[in-house]
């Protein structure tokens, strides 16, 4: 009997547990701070086509490459970058497509809903298209028009988080100089 008894509470335990780790049940502080930065402007905006398409799939445009919009908002607080997000519309080059669609450099998973939504994203910005990728937690998209050789792409996502406080050094009392110490050895 006490037995059963242990195991009905751990196992009563152990639903109360996985319930309240779920995500839907969550009070996540990012998303807190994603609401707040919905409704604060962003702190820079960069539509440098270059550097937005860079820091999107991480190597320098190519001179086929035809980058027709590109915009990247960040959001700053004391602690430095705390949010960032991009948007991008390329028609890309045959190298392009092969890294992204092809290749599938950032291991995107084919996406049967579509564009994500964006409340915020530029006007120029499509969230359909013929085919769509996407990462497990569907912030990175690209969004592939292959008859229109037309590529739009997005993601984003939180900033670096600040490290763990360097550990206090030990203090040691000042060691004598030379070989012999300081004191006699012990009497026995």
């Amino acid at each position: 009997m006490k037995r059963l008894l242990i195991l009905l509470t751990a196992l009563i335990l152990a639903v109360v547990g996985w319930y309240l780790a779920s995500p839907e049940n969550e009070s996540d502080s990012s998303q807190g701070t994603h609401a707040a930065h919905e409704s604060q402007p962003p702190t820079s905006t960069v539509t440098d086509p270059a550097l937005v398409f860079q820091k999107a799939f991480w190597k320098r445009p190519t001179p086929e490459d035809q980058i027709l919009h590109a915009e990247r908002r960040e959001w700053q607080d004391k602690d430095g970058l705390s949010k960032w997000e991009w948007f991008i519309a390329v028609k890309p080059s045959p190298a392009l497509v092969d890294h992204l669609i092809t290749n599938n450099a950032f291991m995107l998973t084919a996406s049967r809903s579509g564009g994500r939504e964006h409340a915020e994203a530029p006007e120029w910005f499509l969230t359909e298209a013929p085919q769509t990728f996407a990462n497990p937690n569907g912030t990175f998209q690209i969004l592939w028009d292959k008859e229109k050789t037309l590529l739009h792409a997005t993601d984003s996502g939180s900033g670096f988080r600040p490290g763990a406080p360097e550990p206090a050094k030990a203090i040691t009392a000042a060691q004598p100089e030379g070989r012999l110490p300081t004191t006699p050895p012990p009497k026995p």
